[in-house]
């Protein structure tokens, strides 16, 4: 079966925050929800909060990769940093301590081009 979340609303923000408290392993603040209803979305805020620290990997000019865990059940958020383009690259036995499944996979993104292409030729390849 397949499970559908409609918008952020005033009227359903307490089931989003009894939602996370059954499901996450941290606890977020009021101040998160009352972003949220800020944003409207909660994939919004994740794509400005993503897109942020892109830009500052980007414009430092430093980093090679990012990588990140994601617990191996969260298929909606593998697809959301999969569109940013990170990719599996291992999966990680136990990772998490107080729930489950305790895996993770690793996800990486590339930030720099590989040698022998430019940039163009990466982003129309991707």
């Amino acid at each position: 079966s397949r499970i559908e979340l409609g918008d952020v609303t005033p009227h359903n923000i307490k089931q989003l925050k009894r939602l996370n408290q059954v499901i996450f392993p941290v606890s977020y603040n009021d101040k998160f929800y009352k972003d949220v209803l800020e944003v409207g979305e909660l994939a919004k805020l994740g794509t400005k909060m993503l897109n942020h620290v892109l830009n500052i990997c980007e414009k430092d000019g430093t980093f090679d990769n990012i990588y990140l865990h994601v617990q191996i059940s969260n298929e909606s958020a593998i697809d959301f940093y999969r569109k940013f383009g990170f990719e599996i690259i291992e999966t990680k036995k136990n990772y998490y301590k107080r729930i489950e499944p305790a895996d993770a996979h690793v996800l990486q993104k590339n930030l720099k081009v590989p040698s022998g292409q430019n940039a163009e030729t990466q982003k129309t390849d991707n």
